[in-house]
C-alpha cells in the first residue's frame, strides 16, 4: 500500500504571518508551488494558497477586500482551519479527502511537527495513478466557457462553483485560452482596479489539448511534462 510518507514533498516552504502577500506570491512563482504554510514561533498557524489570493479579485466584494494586496500581511488572507494528514495515511484515503473537501493539498504532521506536504502533483506520481489505463472519455467532465470580454467576477464565480478551470472561447467557438487559480493569483500584480480585468487579459494561451481518443496515461504524462493540472 502506498502511503502519504512515500510521496510527500519536504522540506515545506513556509512564511510568517506578517510576511507580505507579494513575498509569498514570489515564493510560489519561484518554486512552482500553490500553497505556503504560515508558521508562528515554530507552530503551524495557517496556510495560504493561490486560491486565497486569486479570489480576492472579485470587484463585487467590499472595497476593503479589493485594495491592492502586495503589502497586505499573509495573516489577513490565510486559512486557519487546516486539515492535515499523518504520514501513514494511504494515498487512496488522501485522494478521497481531496475530492470530498475540494482541496488539492495537505500538510503532513507527526508528533507535533510538520514533516512534509502532499499535493495533487505528488499523487500524479503515485503508482495507482501512473498505472491507470482508462479511456479519457470515461473520466473527463464539462468545462465552463467564457469569452474574452467576460469579467474576472464571472470567472471567479464559476471557479467557486467547483469547476477549478475556465476555458476562454474565441470568436470561432474554439478554445483561445484557459484560466486557472494560478492565473488569478498573479493577475493582481501591478493593478489597483480589479473590476477592469477581463478574461482575455489573464488567460493562458495556447491551450494544451489531447484528442478524445486519449487514455488516462496520456493525460498524466502531459500534466507531468507541462506542469499543468
Amino acid at each position: 500500500m502506498v502511503l502519504v510518507s512515500d510521496l510527500m514533498s519536504a522540506p515545506v516552504y513556509a512564511c510568517r504571518p506578517d510576511d507580505t502577500v507579494s513575498s509569498v506570491r514570489n515564493l510560489m512563482l519561484r518554486h512552482r508551488i500553490s500553497r505556503v504554510l504560515v508558521m508562528d514561533s515554530g507552530r503551524m498557524s495557517g496556510i495560504i494558497t493561490r486560491k486565497d489570493i486569486g479570489y480576492r479579485l472579485r470587484s463585487r466584494d467590499p472595497a476593503w477586500r479589493r485594495r491592492p494586496l502586495d503589502n497586505e500581511p499573509v495573516s489577513s488572507l490565510m486559512t486557519t482551519d487546516i486539515l492535515s494528514l499523518s504520514p501513514d495515511t494511504s494515498i487512496h484515503d488522501a485522494m478521497l479527502l481531496m475530492v470530498s473537501h475540494r482541496i488539492s493539498g495537505f500538510p503532513v504532521t507527526g508528533q507535533g511537527m510538520v514533516l512534509g506536504i502532499v499535493t495533487k502533483s505528488d499523487i500524479l506520481r503515485s503508482p495507482p495513478v501512473q498505472e491507470l489505463d482508462l479511456p479519457v472519455q470515461g473520466v473527463m467532465h464539462d468545462v465552463p466557457l467564457v469569452t474574452r470580454e467576460h469579467s474576472v467576477d464571472r470567472v471567479i464565480d464559476l471557479m467557486k462553483a467547483g469547476c477549478g478551470k475556465v476555458v476562454v472561447a474565441g470568436h470561432d467557438g474554439m478554445p483561445a485560452g484557459m484560466i486557472s487559480e494560478s492565473d488569478l493569483t498573479f493577475a493582481h500584480e501591478g493593478r489597483d482596479q480589479p473590476e477592469k480585468i477581463m478574461a482575455g487579459e489573464i488567460m493562458r494561451s495556447p491551450v494544451i489539448t489531447l484528442p478524445d481518443t486519449a487514455r488516462t496515461g496520456d493525460v498524466v504524462r502531459a500534466m507531468t511534462t507541462d506542469h499543468i493540472s
